[in-house]
């Protein structure tokens, strides 16, 4: 997880968000509700958040769109009653991974202080001061370690070492330990590995992690 500056409100949300709450809070039905909360999703809203996350999971920093649509993820869950009237609010919608935002991990919740909470939010929050970003070279695993209350809460909810993205990403971060190790006297690697750590890069905080002096474990 990388810290993300969040983008100008969309016009849609800019001239509808009024009527658009409005119109959810006052819904009896079921078909009412549906119908008003579906908003969210204008294609709008949609090409502003690929554009603000690079096309990125903004919890795992997994790439979407090469393999599925992505999700518009409600930090604070639109299914909660106290949070229904921040449907539309703009500074509450993410861009994420279905893995990320599904059932088995943030789905609905949002752990409050007395649980570990709240979730650490790339948009309101400086993830380097709620995670360490750790590869051990011997076991070749790149691991999200929580250093505080709520990062260890945000990596467990979340599931940020879950089998299959520890898998995948620490294969990739494999690529930028060597990578590193070439890039004092190589140009082509130093440019590879510079890349590798831009906003739109997967996995960007390990480059980060790498580049600023944080030698791969065990290397």
């Amino acid at each position: 997880m990388i810290r993300v500056e969040r983008a100008a409100k969309p016009a849609v949300i800019e001239q509808n968000q009024v009527a658009w709450t409005q119109a959810l809070l006052n819904a009896v039905t079921k078909e009412d509700k549906t119908r008003a909360e579906k908003k969210y999703r204008h294609l709008e809203i949609k090409r502003a958040l690929v554009s603000m996350f690079h096309g990125k999971c903004a919890y795992c920093e997994s790439k979407i769109l090469h393999v599925d649509y992505g999700h518009i993820e409600h930090f604070r869950p639109k299914s909660k009653l106290e949070f229904r009237s921040l449907a539309f609010e703009w500074r509450n919608l993410l861009l994420s991974c279905a893995i990320c935002n599904g059932r088995e991990h943030k789905g609905d919740r949002f752990p409050e202080a007395a649980e570990g909470g709240p979730l650490v939010n790339p948009c309101e929050d400086f993830p380097d001061a709620h995670f360490e970003f750790v590869f051990d070279f011997r076991a070749r695993l790149a691991t999200v370690v929580g250093t505080t209350a709520r990062g260890k809460t945000t990596e467990t909810c979340l599931g940020l070492n879950r089998q299959d993205l520890r898998a995948y990403r620490s294969r990739w971060v494999m690529q930028l330990c060597v990578l590193s190790r070439c890039a004092e006297n190589d140009p082509d690697a130093a440019i590879l590995l510079e890349e590798a750590c831009r906003d739109d890069a997967e996995y960007a905080a390990f480059a980060r992690a790498l580049v600023a002096g944080h030698d791969c474990d065990g290397a």
